[in-house]
């Protein structure tokens, strides 16, 4: 696994802003991260929550396409695509959010490849809703993710109009989260590692 660096992603207390309700991806604009899937999804939502935006930061050769998808929606005014920005900046940004979003698909590359994301998404205290991987169902549960079917879109959009509705939930998967990266981080698990290239070296 791929740990977070808490001292960069850690919790801050919420600052007073506007009554928007921000949904976020943090990371590359390529396929296999199923962006599309996640605009498609807030299209379906659009109207039931009139005060959810959906902010994505990031690089990729799906950039380009993406932005289309979002003018061809008319979600322009709705849906924001911004640059990469450093580290502390983007967890910064991320401790903003009200729900974290992982749309990967379910391919021979997102199922396999692990989310780093969703530890930093839990690190600064943000809920989080992730495509029901393989790689991720194995290491996650619904007990810290809200998970929907990979490449389902009407499945991600009531994901996402249940945890706006359940404050109650979405508090039950930061706390939980909480308790995964604690148990979970490079702190507490680098004398595993260690142990292995000693063995290693060992031999």
């Amino acid at each position: 696994m791929n740990y977070p660096n808490t001292k960069i992603f850690c919790q801050r207390p919420k600052t007073n802003r506007d009554t928007k309700f921000i949904m976020l991806y943090p990371g590359t604009m390529n396929w296999h991260q199923g962006l599309d899937i996640a605009i498609h999804s807030f299209y379906l939502i659009k109207d039931q929550i009139p005060e959810a935006e959906f902010h994505i930061y990031g690089s990729g050769d799906q950039g380009e396409s993406l932005a289309g998808l979002v003018s061809e929606l008319g979600l322009a005014d709705r849906i924001f695509l911004n640059k990469s920005v450093p580290l502390n900046e983007i967890a910064d940004i991320m401790a903003k959010a009200d729900i974290g979003i992982v749309p990967k698909r379910n391919d021979f590359f997102g199922g396999e490849a692990f989310s780093t994301k969703i530890l930093e998404f839990f690190a600064v205290g943000v809920p989080v809703v992730a495509a029901r991987t393989r790689i991720d169902q194995y290491y996650f549960d619904e007990s810290n993710v809200m998970f929907f079917e990979p490449e389902n879109t009407e499945n991600l959009a009531q994901c996402l109009i249940e945890l706006y509705k359940n404050s109650e939930l979405r508090k039950s998967l930061v706390a939980h989260g909480r308790e995964y990266v604690d148990e979970n981080s490079w702190e507490v698990r680098k004398s595993t590692y260690i142990e292995i290239v000693n063995s290693l070296v060992k031999k």
